[in-house]
């Protein structure tokens, strides 16, 4: 059982990168923040980084803190933060709440 856990995560794992890759490549991103719960995961971690600045090394790779990987709201300040660092007019920011992911 914990070899098909183990198996299954690993999937996972390959999927998110190649999927944020992609993404990252598309839409000619600067950065890359991994957030969320799944972002508690070492692993996840570990190989996102490694992934990142193989593919893409001009493209800035950020995780937070593992106390912020839980709680949605903390992500959400999170990109408030980014957005408050560039002095980026909130109230002009667009939004796509049906953007494909990709």
């Amino acid at each position: 059982r914990a070899a098909i856990a183990a198996e299954f995560q690993q999937a996972v794992i390959d999927v998110l990168i190649s999927k944020t890759l992609k993404a990252a490549e598309n839409y000619k991103v600067k950065s890359v923040l991994v957030g969320g719960g799944v972002s508690a995961k070492k692993n996840l971690r570990r190989q996102m980084e490694k992934a990142v600045k193989e593919k893409l090394p001009k493209v800035i790779y950020h995780e937070p803190g593992l106390k912020f990987t839980t709680d949605n709201a903390a992500m959400i300040a999170a990109a408030a933060c980014f957005h408050l660092k560039r002095k980026k007019d909130w109230s002009k920011i667009e939004t796509a709440a049906n953007l494909r992911l990709g």
